[in-house]
């Protein structure tokens, strides 16, 4: 009997101990200080200088030297915020655009660095809405790609946080993202409505969704305040045609190709439609129209310009390339 109630009594104590211990545990990693976002050293300004050269300039061949630069500087300097998020951009920049590569199991490693990277710079920078949304986006592409409906979840309502603190901006980011998905899925329509209520954050105004005259905001041009982003920029320089050649991809797709017609020749308005990298295939799809949602729905191997902006060749380059070579493009004839 005494044996036996002292057995009981050191398995009690163990318990004990080891709830104190993780306890413990507990603390110890909820005290630890935040790590802080440090000002960035000359050599950090210039690896971002080039990240910016070759990203404006389409070079998706140097990403691999580029995250070799951008890892050497995180390496030496781990609270600098910019670079981080550079180096998750280039993940994101190489996994959205792999219709440029032959296909491989390893974007898997794209998507989940991405997202640890942009975590990163979230919660260095909480209050940047950017980096909240795109970390959101790499959430739920991982969770996608592992088939992990707890992770798609936990980006999608990330994601609503980051359209809350800047719609502007996020309205699309998060549309886009839905832009993936099939047609007929509630998250796609979601997507197709966000972005509606991107131009109507943008204008000011709720556009008309019937006939819209896109026109008459072109006068409303910012580059101040949260619509800049609404706008060309030295960041994205096309993306005014960007966002309508996506748009009217998704409304091709949903088969409404009277408003697909309105964003693809809204593309045109910019003023600087005419450098614009890309815009042979906007033309094209224009000149394409009424084959349009057969042919974004079933593209044909080999034919990588007739996919949705968001799963092509120029996923990112549509909005931020503003020169250097294109990548070759079968089928372009149509």
């Amino acid at each position: 009997m005494a044996s036996e109630t002292a057995r009981k009594f050191l398995l009690r104590l163990a318990v004990t101990l080891s709830a104190g211990l993780a306890g413990c545990a507990w603390v110890a990693v909820q005290t630890a200080p935040a790590k802080q976002a440090r000002p960035a050293s000359e050599h950090a300004r210039a690896v971002a200088r080039d990240f910016w050269e070759a990203f404006h300039a389409g070079r998706y061949d140097r990403i691999d030297e580029l995250l070799e630069q951008h890892d050497q500087t995180i390496a030496s300097e781990p609270a600098e915020v910019v670079t981080i998020a550079h180096a998750g951009w280039l993940h994101a920049w190489r996994l959205s655009e792999r219709a440029r590569l032959a296909p491989t199991a390893r974007v898997i490693e794209d998507a989940s660095l991405a997202r640890r990277l942009f975590d990163e710079a979230v919660a260095m920078e909480p209050h940047d809405a950017r980096y909240l949304g795109f970390a959101a986006s790499f959430t739920m592409a991982e969770g996608d790609i592992l088939g992990d409906q707890r992770l798609v979840r936990q980006g999608y309502y990330r994601m609503r946080d980051a359209v809350a603190m800047f719609p502007e901006f996020n309205l699309f980011t998060s549309g886009y993202v839905m832009s993936n998905k099939p047609v007929d899925s509630p998250q796609f329509r979601e997507g197709l409505e966000q972005q509606w209520q991107t131009l109507d954050r943008c204008f000011g105004a709720g556009v008309d969704r019937h006939d819209p005259d896109l026109r008459k905001y072109l006068g409303l041009e910012t580059h101040e305040g949260p619509r800049r982003v609404c706008w060309n920029s030295w960041i994205a320089p096309h993306n005014w045609e960007g966002f309508f050649l996506n748009f009217g991809d998704m409304l091709a797709r949903a088969d409404d190709l009277p408003h697909a017609r309105q964003m693809y020749e809204a593309s045109r308005l910019s003023a600087s439609y005419a450098q614009w990298p890309w815009r042979a295939v906007l033309e094209r799809r224009l000149a394409q129209l009424p084959s349009l949602p057969q042919r974004l729905a079933n593209p044909l191997r080999g034919e990588p310009e007739w996919t949705p902006m968001i799963n092509s060749a120029f996923a990112c380059m549509a909005c931020h390339q503003s020169s250097g070579s294109l990548p070759a493009m079968s089928g372009q004839s149509g």
